[in-house]
């Protein structure tokens, strides 16, 4: 498939304005607390983390390395991600019956989705999972259709590519055993053949293996407990789970994501059932699990991404109705999020709640510069956070300053991992903001706490957001 051929000039069109659209944003929007998070993976290169596996923050090491290390540079890899995502997605979608047209709908439905607009402007795990479920998918009806070296081969790096991105990638295994199962091709399973696939996997996850050895298997154990949660069942947190994909799905383009699993199911077409035995296990395992624990909305990505566009290519053409009912569905949706993207990097609403989700992506850069103004002493004197989404973004705007980040709390991540000296007998300049405020003087043990200064991050704020204390002689958290 040759995207500058006529039939496939609007895609090209589309993808390419979209990450050019997303490439101006990039620079005037702060970083969130998750890719700042990754970014300091690439920062701090290891052979694997204590909450996710290493390639986020490969991937980030090599485009920074090239665009730097600032906004823009660290968006660059997940906007390509998204533009070659939504490549890989039309493909599965055009090989159905060679639609184009249809195909193309299909991907707009796909960038209408308010969450893929966050996913590919912001490089996470998942968003490296989405550039690898298509190819995945395809090299398995590859291996069905041909046992070759060739064929196990390139199924064993991009499974072994998927675990170095995400844990959750293990869910791609079941579904491929149970194809096989189903096309009767047991031969798969006993043939020499497949030692090269598992092999090739097992070598290009073994960092992760090997860094889980040398820190007592302490990322396992921590996404178990992440992910398992409360041993009953939860059903407000469950009802708060499904509120929140609605919502970060467009709830006009949610469910067609069912009817598009019942058609893949239902379809004869061999890549297109594969798609849906992925989707199945995806969908039970985070379903399950969101019993016990409120699963984040992008936990289920990797389901929508597929299984939207599918809906939408089957139903668009079925009657007037849903035609216009998914052309309006697509629009608002690509009208919201293009809305969203520009208020959010040019700050043209004024949003002075002290609740705006203005605080969480602004002001960083002025924090730590105001509280690197209080430091006269680096040897002796630091700055800390009580929260780790604030630690991250600290961290990260503090690279130009000869000032240590400290996350103050009580439980072990791996920010206790990149500190390499203790906080405790320095005078430490707390960050207290309004929306993860804390009592520094009955939160830490200190000989006295000082406050500093107080400021507001935008100026459309009616309210100081922010509050400097000084904390002589840090000794721990009461």
């Amino acid at each position: 498939m040759h995207l500058l051929t006529k039939e496939h000039l609007p895609l090209f069109y589309f993808i390419s304005f979209v990450a050019a659209f997303r490439l101006l944003i990039a620079p005037h929007l702060g970083l969130g607390a998750d890719e700042a998070h990754y970014l300091i993976y690439a920062l701090n290169l290891d052979w694997s983390y204590f909450d996710h596996p290493p390639l986020v923050g490969w991937v980030q090491y090599i485009f920074t390395s090239v665009f730097g290390i600032d906004e823009l540079g660290s968006r660059v890899s997940a906007i390509t991600i998204g533009f070659f995502t939504s490549i890989f997605v039309y493909k599965l979608i055009h090989q159905i019956n060679a639609n184009a047209k249809l195909a193309f709908i299909a991907i707009l439905a796909l960038n209408a989705m308010f969450i893929f607009n966050a996913l590919f402007l912001m490089l996470m795990p998942d968003t490296l999972l989405f550039l690898l479920i298509v190819p995945i998918i395809f090299a398995v009806d590859a291996l069905q259709k041909n046992d070759s070296l060739k064929n196990w081969f390139v199924l064993g790096v991009l499974i072994g590519l998927a675990g170095l991105s995400k844990y959750t990638a293990v869910l791609f295994i079941p579904p491929i055993i149970i194809y096989f199962i189903v096309k009767k091709n047991y031969k798969l399973f006993i043939s020499p053949k497949i030692l090269v696939a598992i092999t090739v996997a097992l070598i290009i996850v073994s960092p992760v293996l090997y860094w889980n050895m040398q820190n007592d298997w302490a990322s396992f154990a921590y996404q178990s407990n992440h992910v398992v949660g409360s041993s009953h069942i939860n059903w407000q947190g469950f009802t708060q789970s499904i509120v929140a994909q609605l919502v970060a799905y467009n709830p006009f383009l949610f469910t067609l994501s069912f009817y598009g699993l019942y058609r893949a199911f239902k379809s004869d077409n061999d890549v297109l059932f594969i798609a849906a035995l992925f989707g199945a296990t995806l969908l039970i395992f985070f379903t399950y699990f969101s019993l016990y624990k409120t699963a984040l909305p992008h936990w289920s990505a990797l389901f929508y991404l597929l299984f939207v566009p599918i809906g939408t290519y089957y139903l668009y053409e079925t009657s007037l109705a849903w035609k216009r009912y998914l052309k309006f569905a697509i629009g608002f949706g690509l009208l919201l999020s293009s809305l969203i993207y520009i208020e959010i990097a040019t700050k043209v609403i004024p949003l002075p709640d002290e609740n705006s989700i203005q605080l969480d992506v602004y002001g960083f850069e002025k924090i730590m510069k105001e509280a690197n103004a209080q430091i006269k002493d680096p040897k002796n004197e630091a700055i800390g956070v009580t929260l780790w989404t604030l630690a991250s973004r600290a961290i990260v705007y503090n690279e130009s300053y000869e000032s240590e980040v400290y996350l103050l709390d009580d439980r072990y991540d791996q920010f206790d991992i990149w500190e390499t000296s203790t906080p405790k007998g320095k005078d430490i300049i707390v960050i207290d903001i309004n929306f993860a405020h804390k009592d520094i003087a009955t939160y830490m043990i200190c000989d006295g706490v000082q406050k500093l200064s107080a400021f507001k991050l935008l100026e459309t704020n009616v309210n100081d957001n922010v509050t400097l204390y000084k904390c002589t002689n840090y000794q721990g958290i009461r």
